[in-house]
């Protein structure tokens, strides 16, 4: 039987090895471990909230925008202080989406205007993706932002939260929650290539000495 991972719900005593075996707890207990992750960060909420306020359409924050705040929680500060990046994505395959683009970056950077980030923000729908396999077809279009998310260069990034107008969240992890949990960075082989993924891994290496990678 799985112990519930929310027996004690201060991230500062979680076992995280426990966390990150889908054995012993379960990806139930890692969404809601996640969202108190995030909860607890006022900066990405009051974030989150504007973002919501401007209902980008089928949006969410993404990636190192989830990975660090949670490796924060678990782990304490990292030894190199990383840049305030918030990655945020959306879905708009409409005719009139190319002149929208850049209207919904400044009205996304209005409303966080008050807080630290840096933001990015990417329109899913004009990104095709390219696979090095031969099994699969080149150059095909993405047709949501979930799906967008399986096809992440890293895997362990491959996440996406948004937060619903009712103020619960929506977590898409396409390649479930222990990875991030673990703190293991992952190729998306065939969505990556070597150099693109060491880059990425030397700066969390620096800072989180303790990730790993396989």
């Amino acid at each position: 039987m799985r112990h519930s991972a929310l027996a004690d719900a201060n991230l500062e005593y979680l076992d995280q090895g426990r966390l990150a075996n889908p054995q012993l707890t379960s990806e139930e207990d890692r969404k809601r471990l996640l969202e108190l992750a995030l909860r607890s960060n006022a900066h990405l909420v009051a974030a989150m909230k504007g973002i919501r306020s401007l209902r980008l359409p089928d949006w969410c924050i993404s990636g190192p925008s989830i990975a660090w705040p949670l490796w924060t929680a678990l782990k304490g500060k990292p030894a190199m202080a990383g840049d305030h990046q918030l990655y945020i994505i959306y879905y708009d395959a409409s005719e009139q989406a190319p002149g929208k683009e850049a209207t919904y970056l400044r009205h996304v950077r209005q409303v966080l205007s008050a807080g630290p980030y840096q933001v990015h923000l990417s329109n899913q729908a004009g990104h095709v993706f390219h696979h090095d396999s031969k099994r699969i077809s080149n150059g095909t279009p993405v047709t949501c932002t979930a799906e967008a998310l399986v096809r992440d260069p890293v895997q362990t990034y491959a996440l996406g939260v948004r937060l619903e107008t009712n103020g619960s969240f929506t977590v898409l992890a396409p390649f479930g929650l222990s990875g991030v949990f673990s703190m293991k960075m992952e190729r998306n082989t065939g969505y990556c290539d070597e150099e693109h993924f060491l880059c990425k891994l030397r700066r969390v290496e620096a800072m989180w000495p303790g990730v790993t990678f396989r």
